[in-house]
């Protein structure tokens, strides 16, 4: 098996928005499970129909995770969330099966995939209706698990009973219901007996077992799955415990490393220098196409030597979580694993405080001694959270890829025509052929003119030399 397991982490965080923020930075999970997520304004774009602007919708948003929701329009209707690491994100296919029937608001279903490895991950929140006192679990209960495939069902289940809760605990009455539904899908639970999952922190309440973990017999066959470990430390202050397990996949797993980028970090100080050894390189004569397409090919050469020299190459972001953490942070969470009872709830007030503040001066200090191009990046913040890749698309009946090439096909299939109808190039009503002219030869005013309205940031080819480079070949 391979030597780096997947770490699972499983946890209801109350819907708390600064202690979500505290464990997606320090937790050392790879997958992150929430139950009772928070869900609210991430941002508000500009609209042309309301003055006050759109309001947009996410979750806590940390650079070294991906964000997986279920469908939702009303944000205070979602009870789950996942998060997966950046970088195993890109390593495993990862599909939020949403049109799976116990994708819902308050159950969410991840099949992760790479290579022949699968495992199918449900994490589901039990909301009992308060108007009807009835459980909310038919969409569970009336559904057949896939056997044959490895599935680790999680969640908070809010209930009692005689298999996995305290003798003293009321036993629920539709949990038979569940327990039978467990035997027959062949779950295993994972739930060491008589570790309370769930502690109010009160004298007048005792501590329940609400939070389950079980595995179907594919994964007990495959002996994938580590034991259970139940800790309330790692959940930072919820008042349920946090669920963790280990992943053994089959094989070894290579984790994706950052993709290599072209192009170069350019600095305005350095033109000169640019200039200086760029100037005297020769420029190959053009006098037909074969001779252009010389040129063109020396230019690069030329562009990209030279640039070397003087600059560094482009590098792929380095995720560090959310540029607002600081000592203070961590030292304001550092407290909260140290105490216990009254000053505990003192301690998670002061982080709260401390996040907020903590906020506030990273944004003082953008604002009050920042550049141009971070104001234009901040510009475009609202826009919302941008996904950092295209999930896996639906490539054919019953089955999803994300191979760039299958995806290509797919997206080709479904938004372009292939059965074109032939159409005679010569039609009846065609005008009279212009007599063929000369193209009138392009200026350097014209070039000028042309540059002037680029970016210096972007690059107009796969090669990553921008503009900025091209301008002053062209000063050159």
């Amino acid at each position: 098996m391979s030597e780096h397991p997947i770490q699972i982490l499983l946890v209801n965080m109350n819907r708390q928005s600064p202690l979500t923020h505290a464990l997606i930075q320090t937790t050392t999970a790879d997958v992150i499970l929430i139950q009772e997520s928070w869900i609210g304004t991430i941002t508000t774009a500009c609209s042309d129909s309301d003055p006050l602007g759109t309001t947009i919708p996410g979750a806590t948003n940390n650079n070294m995770w991906e964000c997986f929701l279920p469908s939702f329009t009303n944000p205070k209707e979602v009870h789950v969330a996942a998060y997966v690491r950046y970088d195993l994100a890109h390593t495993f296919s990862i599909v939020n099966n949403l049109s799976h029937p116990l994708s819902t608001l308050e159950s969410m279903v991840l099949d992760f995939s790479f290579e022949d490895e699968s495992l199918r991950i449900i994490n589901t929140y039990h909301r009992i209706p308060i108007e009807s006192g009835q459980h909310n679990l038919l969409h569970l209960l009336s559904h057949e698990l896939d056997p044959l495939l490895p599935t680790l069902l999680v969640g908070d289940f809010n209930m009692h009973s005689h298999i996995w809760s305290f003798p003293y605990s009321m036993i629920s009455p539709w949990a038979s219901d569940l327990v039978d539904w467990f035997d027959n899908q062949g779950l295993e639970l994972l739930n060491p007996p008589c570790i309370a999952t769930w502690e109010s922190g009160h004298d007048d309440h005792q501590p329940s077992v609400l939070d389950l973990a079980l595995i179907n017999k594919a994964v007990v066959i495959s002996r994938q799955i580590s034991d259970l470990h139940i800790s309330f430390e790692e959940s930072i202050s919820s008042d349920h415990a946090a669920l963790c397990l280990l992943w053994y996949p089959a094989e070894s797993i290579p984790i994706t490393s950052p993709p290599t980028l072209t192009g170069f970090v350019v600095d305005d100080l350095y033109m000169d220098s640019w200039l200086k050894l760029f100037g005297p390189l020769p420029s190959p004569s053009i006098t037909d196409i074969p001779s252009l397409v010389s040129a063109t090919a020396q230019l690069h050469i030329n562009m990209d030597s030279t640039s070397s020299q003087l600059f560094s190459r482009w590098k792929a972001p380095d995720p560090r979580g959310v540029c607002w953490w600081n000592p203070k942070c961590n030292a304001a969470l550092t407290l909260i694993h140290s105490t216990s009872g009254r000053p505990k709830k003192d301690a998670v007030k002061s982080l709260r405080q401390t996040i907020a503040s903590s906020k506030r001066k990273w944004a003082h200090d953008f604002l009050h001694h920042t550049t141009s191009d971070n104001l234009w990046e901040a510009a475009a913040w609202h826009k919302g959270h941008s996904i950092k890749r295209i999930p896996p698309l639906l490539v054919a009946p019953n089955r999803t890829s994300d191979n760039l090439r299958e995806m290509t096909k797919a997206f080709k299939q479904h938004f372009f025509v292939t059965d074109h109808p032939e159409v005679n190039p010569f039609q009846h009503d065609d005008p009279d052929p212009l007599p063929p002219q000369d193209l009138a030869p392009i200026t350097q005013t014209e070039i000028v003119a042309a540059l002037s309205g680029t970016s210096n940031k972007s690059a107009p080819g796969l090669s990553g030399i921008n503009y900025q480079l091209i301008k002053w070949a062209f000063c050159s």
